[in-house]
C-alpha cells in the first residue's frame, strides 16, 4: 500500500492517467482488434476510420478509468460531474488512439522494450518515473526503482498496485510514441530566409499616420436594395464561409409544477400545529434538527446583523424560549425561538496547535492535544509547542497564532470554544479536520448577541398539486401530437413557446434541470411532425419542477448552410460592399486636386484621426479597431502621399503617413524572428496535425443513442 499511497501524492500523475494532457490516453486490448469492434448496428456507438466501435468496448474502458480514478484519488465512488468529465476523456482516448495508431503503424512509429526499460531505470528517466522516485536531494533512488519494480512483478495478478503501475507504464509509451511523431513532423517544417527577412523588415517599420474614416452607417439600409440574385452570387461566391457543424432545434412547452394556494395554507397549518410541541421542548436544537428543512444555525446575531427588521426587534426584546408566531420568508414558513441570549465579543484573537486524525484515529489525536494543554498548564510555552507539533504549517511558524477573526469565520466547533472561552484560557476541541488546542489571547469588547432556533418549512408542490400539472401536460400531449396542431394550441391557449439549439453532446437544456433525455429524445429521430416520446414513450417529460412536451423544429445536417438560412447575414455584407463602392467613388471624387487630408475632410464632413506607432505586424488601430486592409496600407504606402480610398471593416478609408521610423534589422535580430516563426508553428503542428488526422478519420459520433 504504500506503493499505492506515494503514487496518490504525485497529484500530477492523475492527468497522465486518466487523460487530462489533450493526447495522453491509456493504450487498451480491445482496440488493437479490430474484429471485436465490429458489430450490428443497435450496439454501434460510433465509426472511427472505418472502423465500427461497440458500446460495449467504450464501456469496459470507461470502467477501467473509473477505477483507476478511484485508486489515484483512494475514494470509493466518483462524484458525478467527474464521472462525466472521465466518460467525455474516455471518449477522446479511444478517438485518439483509434487515429493516431493508424498512423504510428504506417509510418513504423513505437515504442521498444529497451527503450521502455530505458525510461524507467536506465539512463533516460522518463519525467513521470523522476518525479514519483525522487528523494531529497532532487535525484533519482534507482535502487528504491528497482525494489518497487520486484514487488509489483511478485504480486498476483490484479493486484491495485501492479494494475496502476502497467496504467502508467501504457501512459508513458504512448506519450513517446506522440512525442514521436510530433517531432517527426516539426522535423519538415522549414522557414523560408528570404521570407522571414521580408517579414521582419516589414515589422520593423513604423509609422504615424493621419486618417479620415466615412462609417457605413451614414448611409441608411434602407436606401441600399440587394436582390435575391445578388444574395445568391454572394453565396456562391463565399460559400466556404457558412460551413455549419450539424444541430437540432425543438420548441417545447414547460408545465411548471408550482405550490398552489391549499400548498402554502397547509405548510402554514403544519408549522401552526407543530408550535406548542416547540414551546414545551427543551432541547432546541434537536426539535429543529427533527423538524426543519434548514439545519440548526448556532450563530449568535447581533440585532443589525438580522435582516428581518420585525423578527430582530421580538430577538432583542425578549427573553430566552420565547417563541414568535408562524411567519412568512424566502418561500418558507417558519418559527423562531430565543435559544440562547449571551454577552459575546465581536472578534477574538487566539492561537491553536492542529494535530491531524490520522487515518481516522480521533482518540489519538485528542490524548496528543489532551498532554500538551497539559504541559501549557504546567508553563510550557505556547509557541514552541505550536511550531513543533501543529500539522497546521501555516500557523505553527508563526506559534500557533491565527490572528483575529470574527465570528463565523472558523468551523462550528473551532468558533464556539474561541468565543466561549475565557481570556487566556486553553481548551481542546475536536473538528473535522482534527483535535485543536486553542487559546484565546485577546478579545473585542462584549456586546449582546442572541442564538435563534428556527424550525423552518419550504412551500412545495403537493402530490396532488403535481398531478394536477401532469395532468395538463399529458392533455396538452395527447390532444396534440401532430405538429400543425401543436403550435396551434400554443397559441390559442397562450402557452410558453421556447426554442433550445442542441449538439448531440448538448448536456442540458437552460432551464430545464438534467435535461440530457430530451436531446437524447431529439436525436433519436428525424421525423418533425409529432411530438417527441421519452424512454417510456410518453410525450411528457419531467426535468426538475416541470413537465415538458416538445417537437423537433429543425435539422441542419454538418456542410454548408442553406442559402435562406443565412440570406440576412449576407444582405448584409452586400450591401456594406455597395455602400464601400459608392463611398470609394464619393471620396475619390473629392481627394481629386485635394493638397491635404484635411480638405478631403472638409469637403466630406469628416473629422481627421491620428495614430501612431502603426506596423506591418500591428493587430489594430487604436480609435479605429481591427482594420488589416488599413494597417497593410499604412505599411506600404509613401510617406506624405495621400492614399487611395480603402474598403475597411468599419467605413472607407484616405489615410497620410506623417512619420515614419525603422529599427535596424540585423542577422541576429533575422535569427531571433525565425526561431519565434518557428517556435510558434511547431507549437501549433501538435494539435492542427492531429485535427487534421481526425478530420480525415471521418468520425461519427452515435453517443447520443446512449448517454
Amino acid at each position: 500500500m504504500a506503493t499505492l499511497q506515494k503514487i496518490r501524492n504525485r497529484g500530477v500523475f492523475i492527468g497522465i492517467i486518466i487523460g487530462g494532457a489533450l493526447f495522453a490516453f491509456i493504450a487498451g486490448d480491445a482496440l488493437k482488434s479490430g474484429g471485436s469492434l465490429i458489430t450490428n448496428s443497435r450496439n454501434e456507438m460510433a465509426e472511427i476510420a472505418g472502423e465500427s466501435v461497440n458500446i460495449r468496448d467504450f464501456q469496459n474502458r470507461f470502467n477501467h478509468n473509473i477505477e483507476v480514478a478511484k485508486l489515484m484519488s483512494g475514494q470509493s465512488s466518483i462524484p458525478s460531474e467527474q464521472t462525466e468529465r472521465l466518460r467525455e476523456q474516455t471518449w477522446q482516448q479511444m478517438v485518439q488512439e483509434m487515429v493516431m495508431n493508424q498512423e504510428y503503424e504506417e509510418l513504423g512509429i513505437s515504442v521498444s522494450s529497451d527503450e521502455l526499460f530505458d525510461m524507467i531505470q536506465g539512463r533516460n528517466i522518463d519525467p513521470t518515473i523522476r518525479q514519483m522516485f525522487q528523494n531529497e536531494n532532487g535525484t533519482i533512488d534507482k535502487e528504491q526503482v528497482i525494489a518497487t519494480l520486484q514487488k509489483l512483478i511478485n504480486a498476483p495478478k490484479g493486484t491495485p498496485q501492479k494494475e496502476y503501475w502497467l496504467n502508467i507504464e501504457k501512459a508513458m509509451s504512448t506519450q513517446r510514441t506522440l512525442t514521436k511523431y510530433n517531432s517527426l513532423i516539426q522535423k519538415g517544417l522549414y522557414m523560408p530566409n528570404a521570407l522571414v527577412k521580408n517579414l521582419a523588415e516589414k515589422g520593423s517599420k513604423k509609422v504615424d499616420i493621419n486618417y479620415v474614416v466615412k462609417n457605413y452607417n451614414l448611409i441608411p439600409d434602407s436606401t441600399v436594395s440587394v436582390s435575391d440574385g445578388e444574395i445568391k452570387a454572394y453565396y456562391d461566391d463565399h460559400k466556404d464561409l457558412f460551413k455549419q457543424s450539424e444541430s437540432r432545434r425543438i420548441d417545447y412547452v414547460p408545465f411548471s409544477i408550482e405550490p398552489s394556494t391549499d400548498d402554502y395554507k397547509a405548510t402554514e397549518k403544519w408549522l401552526a400545529d407543530i408550535k406548542a410541541d416547540f414551546v414545551s421542548e427543551n432541547n432546541n436544537v434537536q426539535f429543529v434538527e427533527l423538524n426543519g428543512d434548514s439545519d440548526f444555525n448556532a450563530f449568535y446575531f447581533k440585532k443589525d446583523e438580522i435582516t428581518n427588521k420585525d423578527l430582530a426587534e421580538f430577538a432583542f426584546s425578549g427573553k430566552k424560549n420565547d417563541i414568535t408566531d408562524v411567519y412568512f420568508e424566502n418561500e418558507a414558513y417558519k418559527l423562531a425561538k430565543i435559544n440562547e441570549i449571551k454577552m459575546l465579543p465581536d472578534s477574538v484573537k487566539a492561537r491553536h496547535i492542529l494535530i491531524r486524525a490520522i487515518n481516522g484515529d480521533y482518540p489519538t489525536a485528542q490524548a496528543k492535544a489532551d498532554s500538551l494543554k497539559s504541559l501549557i498548564e504546567k508553563g510550557a510555552r505556547f509557541d514552541d509547542l505550536a511550531k513543533t507539533n501543529s500539522d497546521d504549517q501555516g500557523s505553527a511558524v508563526n506559534g500557533g497564532d491565527l490572528g483575529w477573526f470574527t465570528q463565523g469565520k472558523m468551523v462550528q466547533p473551532f468558533n464556539d470554544a474561541a468565543f466561549n472561552a475565557k481570556k487566556n484560557e486553553v481548551t481542546v476541541v475536536l473538528t473535522q479536520f482534527g483535535a485543536h488546542v486553542i487559546q484565546v489571547t485577546k478579545k473585542g469588547k462584549a456586546v449582546k448577541k442572541v442564538q435563534l432556533a428556527i424550525v423552518d418549512r419550504k412551500v412545495e408542490a403537493s402530490n396532488k398539486t403535481i398531478q394536477a400539472a401532469y395532468a395538463q401536460a399529458r392533455t396538452f400531449a395527447g390532444n396534440n401530437l401532430e405538429r400543425d396542431a401543436f403550435l396551434k394550441a400554443i397559441s390559442e391557449q397562450k402557452l410558453q413557446r421556447r426554442t433550445a439549439n442542441l449538439k448531440k453532446d448538448t448536456k442540458s437544456i437552460p432551464g430545464l434541470e438534467n435535461s440530457r433525455e430530451l436531446v437524447r429524445a431529439a436525436y433519436n429521430t428525424d421525423e418533425m411532425e409529432t411530438v417527441l416520446l421519452n424512454g417510456d414513450n410518453s410525450a411528457v417529460f419531467e426535468f426538475g419542477d416541470k413537465f415538458v412536451v416538445a417537437i423537433l423544429s429543425d435539422i441542419k445536417e454538418e456542410g454548408y448552410s442553406l442559402v435562406n438560412d443565412v440570406a440576412t447575414t449576407i444582405r448584409r455584407e452586400v450591401r456594406k460592399e455597395k455602400k464601400a463602392k459608392q463611398m470609394i467613388a464619393e471620396m475619390q471624387k473629392a481627394s481629386q486636386g485635394a493638397q491635404s487630408l484635411l480638405s478631403v475632410a472638409q469637403k466630406e464632413g469628416l473629422e481627421v484621426k491620428t495614430a501612431t506607432g502603426i506596423s506591418f505586424t500591428s493587430f489594430q488601430i487604436p480609435g479605429a479597431g481591427i482594420e488589416p486592409k488599413v494597417i497593410s496600407t499604412a505599411a506600404q504606402i509613401e510617406k506624405g502621399k495621400i492614399s487611395e480610398p480603402v474598403e475597411g471593416n468599419q467605413g472607407v478609408y484616405m489615410l497620410l503617413v506623417t512619420n515614419e521610423a525603422k529599427d535596424e534589422v540585423t542577422n541576429e535580430t533575422v535569427e531571433s524572428f525565425k526561431s519565434r516563426l518557428e517556435q510558434g508553428y511547431q507549437y501549433r503542428t501538435n494539435y492542427q496535425a492531429y485535427q487534421a488526422l481526425k478530420e480525415n478519420a471521418n468520425v461519427v459520433d452515435k453517443r447520443y443513442k446512449f448517454y
